[in-house]
């Protein structure tokens, strides 16, 4: 890895960090200028809407209007994320990753139980700040790992995590059946699994090898390549 140098800019007044100047020069070898700053009160609306989803209290607003000073914009960015609704409007996010919903879909669109246990666990995580690399473990292996305690309840977090692995599409009828009810909801997880924290597509090696993809067709089962089939 190397660090490029911090490009040249024309208008040397704009640009706060390096970062801005990197933007910057690449506007201007388009023949483009940044928008000009936002009004105050049009700032507090923009960053309550992105970090909670709705737009800011009144008096909030009224007091980031009111403060010029550069430090007013980091004192709201941080009551922003210290509101409740900062989980609550993010956790949607990583929701939308794992398939989350209230029902499994298909034909019969059958409840998923407790799924509302999963979402509010993602909620305090977020408002609570919990790192991601322990997000992730509790996401993969939660009943594996140390307990994470909720200092509200005393409930242990880390065990809700693998809820993960059931959310998304469930079939229905007999597993011995020919539609092998349960081998569909495993390879549903692989899928998701492996596009949430590989972004790799590893659910198409089920089936086929793809000429560029990491995973082949044996690798997904661990078998020797002369046993496996291609599907039409």
């Amino acid at each position: 890895m190397t660090r490029p140098p911090v490009p040249a800019v024309r208008d040397a007044a704009w640009p706060k960090t390096d970062i801005d100047r990197f933007i910057l020069a690449g506007l201007e070898a388009q023949g483009l200028q940044p928008a000009a700053e936002a009004a105050p009160a049009t700032l507090a609306r923009r960053l309550a809407l992105v970090l909670t989803g709705l737009p800011p209290e009144p008096a909030v607003a009224a007091d980031f209007v009111a403060d010029p000073s550069p430090a007013a914009f980091e004192r709201l960015v941080e009551s922003l994320l210290e509101s409740p609704h900062y989980g609550e409007h993010q956790a949607r996010h990583w929701m939308d990753v794992v398939h989350y919903a209230d029902t499994h879909g298909y034909e019969w669109d059958t409840p998923a139980k407790n799924a509302w246990m999963y979402r509010d666990y993602l909620v305090r995580a977020l408002n609570a700040d919990l790192p991601f690399d322990r997000l992730v473990v509790e996401q993969i292996a939660g009943d594996l790992v140390e307990p994470r305690i909720d200092p509200a309840t005393g409930f242990n977090e880390s065990i809700i995590g693998p809820m993960a692995l059931r959310m998304g599409e469930r079939r229905h009828g007999d597993s011995g059946s020919i539609d092998n009810v349960t081998e569909e909801n495993l390879f549903d997880m692989i899928d998701t699994t492996t596009k949430a924290f590989l972004g790799s597509t590893v659910g198409c090696a089920r089936c086929h090898d793809h000429k560029l993809d990491a995973i082949a067709q044996a690798d997904y089962y661990l078998v020797p390549p002369r046993f496996l089939y291609q599907c039409s």
